[in-house]
């Protein structure tokens, strides 16, 4: 999608009506680039109001996220946090480490702070597995967070992706939003059917005598519409049909640093082991049976009982205990005959 676009839709967000010439003026464009621009506008089906004469508005649009309100509810330092956010994007997760290569690798620099890009409209989300993760715009809160760490070792980043599912329910909670639980490794979904809200992947990068660098990506549904559930295969809720309420996204996100800061300088101290009994009674399938399947597609059934203090799944089997490890399984519960599928 072009850049012009998103121009014409941030300058119609003041509910006003504006003439394709008054636009193609403003941004030195001819009518026609306007024409195509609206069609890019209509394909990520964004209903906007248009009249006979070519005049637009757009009643309903999205609340922009904002830099600035993010980092004052979060209260966090621009000296130590730097955030970007940008109007679209394959993947938050591939933007940070294509900079990570950029910045620090090829011009070998050292790192000054903890970089943050949020995308107003990731086209090509990930999930674990490369599984595609889909939002639309204004609909979702896509963002990660490039993070460098003391530790080289990768093994030591064991449960991250844990206690950043730990970080969103607590902010979840915050909102007042308690009908929501956790599903190993790396979701959160409703309490009700499992129904998935949010995700997190994470990715690792290391550099011969540098610093870990961690992308922690995170996607949480905030209002999604029917387009964008009609291409998702799995079920889903968000925040609206939860609270009943729209949530500021700048707000939330801000809430959710603060929790992921204080939380993160936790993780590198203590390690996964400091949050391990919360994770656990905030699981949705703890003691509960369960199907796990492994790469080659067998399936074991079990009853999931807590996890280890590398953040490894439990499984009680009639063979005995078995640990299972992020990456390795996806998780089915048996529930009545009907599997939730939530990867």
């Amino acid at each position: 999608m072009n850049s012009l676009a998103f121009q014409i839709l941030h300058l119609l967000s003041d509910g006003l009506s504006h003439s394709v010439v008054s636009i193609s003026n403003r941004f030195k464009c001819s009518c026609y680039e306007v024409f195509k621009a609206f069609d890019e506008i209509d394909s990520l089906k964004i209903r906007l109001i248009s009249t006979w004469n070519h005049n637009y508005c757009w009643k309903k649009p999205v609340q922009w996220l904002d830099s600035e309100r993010i980092l004052n509810e979060a209260k966090l330092s621009n000296d130590s946090y730097e955030i970007t956010i940008i109007d679209v994007t394959k993947s938050t997760n591939n933007y940070l480490l294509d900079q990570y290569k950029e910045k620090y690798i090829d011009n070998q620099r050292n790192p000054k702070n903890t970089s943050i890009v949020a995308a107003e409209l990731q086209t090509s989300g990930r999930g674990r597995f490369d599984r595609r993760w889909y939002s639309g715009l204004g609909g979702s809160l896509t963002f990660s967070i490039g993070r460098w760490c003391k530790q080289e070792d990768i093994s030591a980043f064991a449960g991250l992706s844990l206690v950043i599912g730990l970080a969103i329910l607590r902010t979840l909670n915050h909102y007042s939003i308690f009908d929501v639980c956790l599903k190993w490794p790396n979701d959160i979904v409703s309490d009700a059917r499992y129904q998935k809200l949010a995700g997190v992947l994470v990715d690792f990068k290391s550099h011969a005598h540098r610093l870990s660098y961690a992308v922690i990506g995170i996607g949480i549904n905030f209002n999604l519409n029917n387009e964008v559930k009609a291409h998702i295969e799995y079920p889903v809720t968000d925040l609206y049909s939860l609270s009943g309420r729209m949530i500021d996204r700048s707000v939330f996100c801000g809430t959710l640093l603060a929790k992921l800061h204080h939380m993160l300088i936790d993780f590198e101290k203590y390690g996964f082991t400091y949050f391990k009994e919360e994770w656990i009674s905030s699981h949705a399938f703890e003691e509960k049976v369960i199907n796990l399947i492994l790469p080659d597609c067998s399936v074991i059934e079990g009853i999931a009982r807590g996890i280890g203090d590398d953040g490894s799944l439990r499984l009680v089997t009639e063979q005995g205990t078995k640990s299972f490890h992020v990456g390795d399984v996806s998780l089915r519960i048996k529930n009545d005959g009907t599997q939730y599928i939530n990867d």
